[in-house]
């Protein structure tokens, strides 16, 4: 690619937003460096390797080596690449994070810090004007402050604003407001343009899931990365279209698994009203594929957390940060370690949101693990799920769980029992859409076999994977819908 002369006094980044796995980068012929895990975002400055006036070239190497991942991940670079052409002051990569700490009927204050950087050598004075925007694009509050930052040096920069009578962010009203943020020198030096939503979310044993004061079960499936036909790339559209399919299905919420999704995955569930569990990883340390993450995971971890919560705090649709899925041996004192490190890394990331991870094999050794989650999702039940639930809530009281995985044969069952306990939040199906790999688990189970050739899918979706609902899609619509049929419990 080119860059023009006139360029050569700005800051040159390159985003990548996913390559799957471990991939090197350089730039004109040098290396500027490595990211291991596949699907969170990753960027480098690129300015000092670059030509102005004449031709630059990028070259990404890709090591996805043997089987290192229970289901299909693809290869290669599948999500958007970006080239990114700045001022030396400008607002860094994920640099914008938006909270709300009021919220009511009639008034809502919005708090933005931005990450600001002066990659020049001189002292930089500047005007940060903050507007915000509604649905139609009206300016319902605004704020502007100067600073000044040293050369070469990051500061942070806090703005508080308040909004008159807010539109509240729900699933059935996703409400969104966008904050336009311009840094002026001499000249407009960087806008940037972040959406985000005002709501409220709590969650206690006593009174379930409350958004904006609201008590709301959470209708949910677990959801894969893929995009069937399309392998896994991450085309807007398809990533928008899988949102469209759930939320016609009656979904309010879904489970990332086992990973951060796209960028356009978010946005739609953002503009669609998906609630997401945002989840980071399926392994820590111990591996359950001989080539998978946890033979980085000890040394790597705090970026790909990091990544996932810096690029996706500002997501209104996001409730719950989850720190893994099916951890192995939890009921050992090293991996609970583990567990505290993740959750009070995250909260120095992002403290407006509660902790969460996907738990099987249940058994009372695991109480330590346990009480280091915030919500406790548990992955189907050796016993009926509504015993299951029953034993917990007696046991713990204040005990705040989900089902973060369930058969679909069990849906009923399963469903009236998070009606039944206000400590039982919602209920995840495996899986709301069909995915590629662990061909043919809805059929066969585990272990997979070499005789389940030519199975690819795994054949447990509501939906299939063309989108189409499957029976134990309608049969759900049976118990979820507000004008459904009554069905006895036998």
């Amino acid at each position: 690619f080119d860059l023009s002369v006139s360029d050569k006094d700005k800051i040159v980044t390159i985003l990548f937003e996913g390559v799957y796995m471990n991939a090197d980068v350089w730039i004109n012929g040098n290396h500027i460096g490595n990211n291991i895990y596949g699907y969170t975002p990753f960027s480098f400055d690129i300015t000092k390797y670059l030509v102005f006036g004449g031709k630059n070239t990028i070259s990404v190497q890709v090591k996805n080596e043997g089987v290192s991942a229970r289901w299909y991940t693809g290869s290669g670079i599948y999500r958007h690449v970006w080239l990114k052409i700045m001022d030396p002051i400008h607002i860094i990569e994920n640099g914008i994070f938006i909270t709300t700490p009021v919220v009511e009927s009639d008034q809502a204050q919005i708090k933005i810090n931005s990450l600001i950087a002066n990659q020049s050598e001189t002292n930089g004075k500047f005007t940060i004007l903050t507007e915000i925007e509604d649905v139609s694009g009206k300016i319902v509050a605004n704020h502007s402050i100067e600073k000044k930052i040293p050369p070469n040096s990051i500061e942070s920069v806090e703005q508080l604003l308040t909004l008159n009578k807010p539109s509240l962010w729900s699933p059935d009203s996703p409400s969104l407001y966008k904050a336009k943020i311009t840094i002026k020198s001499k000249d407009v030096n960087d806008i940037i343009s972040e959406n985000f939503g005002i709501r409220t979310i709590t969650m206690d044993a006593q009174n379930g899931f409350l958004i904006n004061g609201t008590p709301l079960l959470l209708k949910g499936g677990c959801v894969h990365h893929d995009n069937g036909p399309l392998g896994s790339k991450a085309y807007d559209r398809a990533e928008e279209r899988r949102v469209e399919l759930l939320k016609a299905s009656g979904y309010n919420s879904v489970r990332c698994a086992h990973n951060p999704p796209s960028k356009a995955f978010l946005e739609a569930c953002d503009r669609l009203g998906l609630l997401v569990i945002d989840e980071a990883v399926d392994m820590w340390n111990d591996k359950k594929t001989d080539n998978d993450y946890a033979l980085y995971f000890k040394d790597d971890w705090k970026n790909i957390f990091r990544a996932m919560v810096e690029r996706d705090r500002n997501h209104p649709s996001i409730f719950l940060w989850s720190i893994g899925n099916e951890i192995p041996n939890i009921d050992t004192p090293e991996v609970v370690a583990v567990a505290k490190e993740l959750k009070e890394f995250i909260l120095t990331l992002d403290g407006t949101r509660k902790i969460t991870a996907g738990i099987n094999n249940l058994h009372s050794k695991v109480q330590d693990f346990l009480s280091v989650l915030d919500v406790v999702g548990m992955n189907y039940a050796i016993n009926n799920r509504a015993d299951m639930y029953k034993r917990y809530t007696e046991l713990y009281p204040d005990m705040v769980m989900y089902g973060s995985e369930s058969y679909a044969l069990d849906q009923f069952k399963s469903w009236k029992a998070v009606e039944k306990y206000p400590s039982v939040i919602g209920d995840y199906v495996w899986t709301g859409i069909d995915y590629i790999g662990e061909a043919s688990i809805g059929w066969n189970g585990y272990p997979q076999k070499k005789e389940f050739y030519p199975w690819n899918l795994a054949y447990c979706g509501d939906i299939d994977i063309c989108g189409w609902k499957r029976p134990q899609s309608y049969y759900k619509d049976t118990f979820w819908n507000k004008n459904s049929i009554t069905i006895a419990e036998q």
